[in-house]
């Protein structure tokens, strides 16, 4: 085989395309980039399918991609995956076409229409993107990252489309910070542990917005039997419109969250008067077994001095011994109604208000003990987006924080996706 054929395997080209030439530019100064050029053309005679300005193939009446000879070509460049260390290029003449009043370029194996990159390149951008940064691959391969975003974007809206919902029946769903008191809403799938949907904002339209993508994707809001969620009202509301046949289930973790909360604000005004709580915040916050050995002694001291934080400090932990030990919802209710008894009797405003929360929320809390989900699949997807923003710096505008999360924590059928383009 001679070189060209080489090159032609390694493409993979089959007729009517073969390599006519294959040169390597040196870089003219140390600062420069050495390069690897292929240049690639067609057999006399031979017909194509063709593309409209879409992309799409140009069909028959009845259906059948049309084979055209080419009456003129045009001149095309497509950045490839590196040769060792040198950027590759591939150039070639495409085909064009008189075709109703138009001229239609023939499809090419190697690439999509109108992208400037191989398929092959799209492919290790998608992959190396689920590792690093866009902005730090850019670099890696020479390329200015919003030509990056344009593939990922398109590959990830592609892939979205091939989504198959219609075996989910129990869903997670949580927000999470964008940036400041801009708030993401995420959707998760409590069996698989894929993201399903990402929206702007965290009221009742975020569920509206899931329903009617979770319908288009096949999905049956019938057949949904958990929910895990917060103690949103935005959500409550929206779960109540859409999901008639589910369980509602409140993360266990959203209401401890709620109990620590309340024993804060104890803590902050009892301080006000008291000078041995400041600075004491995390010893009443963090559970015993997480505490050193000096702050544990400093707690017990504490305690020993009859201080409304001890008392609001003991309902919590009462909470937490409720979920740790009940193994049914009777055992769980009887336990929360005396929770609940002694909440009010405390004489502490914040605990009577979180009592209030329990009983606005009973049911759902208590349809914990019948299924004992949580959000903590949320919590470890929300960790993970917290790292891919982090690791970004930031991004430009949400379309892109949404399409890394769906690329890194929504299972995308991206194979899929890539072997239609290049069988379109």
């Amino acid at each position: 085989m001679n070189t060209a054929d080489i090159f032609a395997a390694g493409l993979g080209l089959t007729d009517p395309w073969y390599v006519t030439n294959v040169e390597f530019r040196p870089s003219d100064d140390e600062k420069g980039e050495s390069e690897l050029h292929i240049s690639v053309d067609f057999r006399r005679g031979a017909k194509f399918t063709f593309q409209d300005s879409e992309g799409n193939i140009l069909c028959d009446a009845d259906g059948a991609p049309l084979e055209l000879k080419a009456n003129d070509t045009v001149e095309r460049t497509w950045r490839h995956l590196n040769f060792f260390q040198y950027k590759t290029f591939l150039h070639a003449r495409v085909p064009k076409a008189r075709y109703n009043g138009k001229t239609p370029t023939a499809r090419v194996p190697w690439a999509r229409k109108n992208t400037g990159f191989t398929l092959l390149f799209e492919a290790m951008v998608l992959e190396y993107v689920k590792h690093m940064t866009v902005a730090v691959l850019a670099r890696l391969v020479g390329e200015n990252d919003k030509r990056l975003w344009t593939i990922i974007l398109h590959y990830v809206s592609e892939a979205l489309k091939l989504v198959d919902m219609s075996k989910v029946e129990m869903i997670g769903m949580d927000e999470t910070s964008k940036k400041g008191h801009n708030y993401i809403t995420v959707v998760v799938d409590l069996k698989t542990h894929n993201v399903l949907f990402v929206t702007d904002g965290k009221d009742s339209s975020t569920i509206d917005a899931f329903v009617k993508d979770f319908v288009a994707h096949k999905g049956d809001p019938d057949k949904i039997k958990i929910i895990t969620c917060d103690m949103s009202l935005g959500f409550e509301k929206g779960v109540n419109a859409h999901f008639s046949n589910a369980d509602t289930i409140i993360d266990k973790f959203h209401v401890i969250k709620h109990a620590n909360e309340a024993v804060d604000t104890v803590r902050k005004e009892e301080a006000k008067t008291n000078s041995l709580l400041k600075k004491t915040k995390y010893l009443w916050l963090k559970n015993e077994c997480n505490l050193t050995e000096s702050q544990l002694k400093k707690k017990k001291s504490l305690s020993s001095k009859h201080l409304k934080t001890a008392r609001a400090y003991a309902q919590k932990v009462e909470l937490q011994d409720i979920y740790e030990t009940c193994t049914d919802r009777a055992a769980a209710e009887s336990r929360l109604k005396k929770l609940c008894s002694w909440l009010m009797r405390s004489r502490l405003e914040p605990m009577k208000k979180f009592c209030g929360t329990l009983k606005n929320h009973w049911d759902e809390i208590l349809n914990y003990f019948d299924n004992r989900f949580t959000n903590a699949v949320l919590e470890g997807t929300n960790s993970v987006i917290q790292n891919i923003k982090t690791r970004a710096r930031g991004f430009r505008n949400d379309e892109y924080l949404k399409a890394m999360i769906y690329l890194v924590l929504g299972d995308l059928p991206m194979e899929d996706v890539l072997k239609m383009a290049a069988t379109l």
